[in-house]
């Protein structure tokens, strides 16, 4: 039996952010997607978990000099 595969949408809503964040991330390389299948990336649940625990930084940009 394979496991269940979360789309970014439902990645987002568990994560309490915008599916536009979480392609971000994809792009960013921090977050590690299963698999694509068409234009839809798909997340597992261990995935998910590690994204939810990752260390956050405070947002905002970097001061300027």
């Amino acid at each position: 039996m394979e496991d269940r595969l979360y789309t970014t949408q439902e990645v987002a809503q568990a994560l309490n952010v915008t599916d536009s964040n979480i392609r971000h991330l994809i792009k960013q390389g921090k977050a590690q997607p299963a698999k694509q299948i068409g234009g839809t990336w798909l997340f597992t649940l261990e995935e998910i978990e590690r994204l939810r625990n990752r260390p956050r930084s405070k947002g905002g940009r970097p001061a300027k000099k």
